[in-house]
């Protein structure tokens, strides 16, 4: 009885080993489970953010798009986005107050140093403001390849609210963003290039009347249309070639644009004539005198080409809008025949 009773124990205690083995080998299981659906819902949130940004490729607020999203996915405090301008990090997206406390951004801003991931975590208040508590932060740069394109930090007023695992989260997502935002930058740049004259810099014809329209869509104020023309340009071509007269154009253009508004509106109209849109102005004499000064800093312009140099002058017409309802076609063509009036009338002059 003796030698069934050791077998019994034997048998017992080879029972409650495996036992054990078993238990242990289902934790480590249910422990990768629980991490590979971590990883699972990383990839998933990553898929459905590259999905809702694409489709937002060129959208001007996609910035702050990514800021909201690393405040949902990440349940954190504050989020702020920085994008890199002129190999400086410039703040386009936060919902702190202050960003003073943004070292790591401001020594990245004063000195050539590589931008690195940093976890913080502080009992002592980190930030600057004493109404904003925040106790933990990860500072996330967006690299693709060796560009910096810009940085997230991610804050909490918990500390030790952030940990590794949310480095892991942020890395994974700081390169798809990476690629966002390279898209974004590049969709924008066609766009730009879509929407200008390929030898001035202005606008195009078209591109110039689609944002009119939308302007003009709910203008209640008066509006002016200018039609300038480079006075005798056939001629300036036809004796220093079309090189030269490219490079009037393109001077032109330039003293046309730099002495207007910023809320005015200029493009090429075709050949050597500039069209401008000046919205918001109280009296027909404001268009009449800022378009005079624009035609003496021509006429006092040299244009230096190869070795030769010349002066060349511009004649301009002005229409106003008689009323809100007035169409934009005849302010335009009341600005064309004060064009040729102003050309037929010994050119160099602005008519109204």
């Amino acid at each position: 009885m003796l030698w069934l009773l050791e077998k019994y124990n034997q048998l017992k205690n080879d029972y409650e080993s495996y036992q054990k083995m078993a238990e242990k080998i289902i934790q480590n299981q249910n422990a990768k489970i629980v991490e590979l659906d971590k990883k699972l819902d990383m990839l998933s949130l990553i898929v459905e953010i590259s999905e809702y940004t694409n489709k937002r490729l060129g959208n001007e607020d996609i910035i702050f798009t990514v800021n909201d999203i690393m405040i949902g996915i990440l349940g954190v405090t504050y989020s702020s986005v920085y994008i890199t301008e002129d190999d400086k990090l410039e703040l386009k997206s936060t919902n702190l107050k202050s960003t003073k406390h943004h070292y790591k951004i401001n020594e990245f801003n004063d000195s050539d140093q590589k931008l690195n991931v940093c976890l913080v975590n502080s009992v002592d208040n980190i930030s600057a403001d004493d109404n904003i508590e925040i106790h933990s932060a990860i500072y996330m740069p967006i690299y693709l390849k060796e560009n910096l394109l810009g940085a997230i930090v991610v804050e909490h007023n918990i500390y030790e609210y952030l940990n590794a695992n949310h480095i892991k989260l942020l890395t994974a997502l700081s390169n798809h963003l990476a690629i966002c935002i390279e898209n974004n930058s590049l969709y924008n740049k066609i766009k730009e290039s879509s929407q200008r004259d390929g030898l001035t810099g202005l606008y195009n014809r078209s591109h110039f009347f689609s944002i009119v329209e939308k302007k003009n869509k709910y203008n209640q104020k008066p509006y002016a249309i200018i039609m300038i023309d480079i006075d005798n340009f056939k001629k300036c071509n036809d004796t220093y070639g079309h090189q030269c007269g490219d490079s009037v154009l393109k001077e032109i253009s330039s003293i046309v644009k730099n002495n207007l508004r910023k809320k005015d509106i200029v493009s090429r109209y075709g050949g050597e004539e500039i069209i401008v849109f000046m919205n918001d102005i109280s009296k027909p004499s404001y268009a009449y005198y800022r378009m005079e000064h624009i035609r003496r800093i021509i006429e006092k312009t040299i244009i230096y080409y190869n070795n030769s140099n010349s002066n060349v002058t511009v004649s301009i017409g002005i229409g106003v809008s008689k009323n809100r309802h007035e169409a934009l076609d005849q302010v335009i063509r009341r600005a064309d025949i004060n064009l040729y009036k102003a050309k037929n009338s010994g050119k160099n002059r602005v008519i109204c």
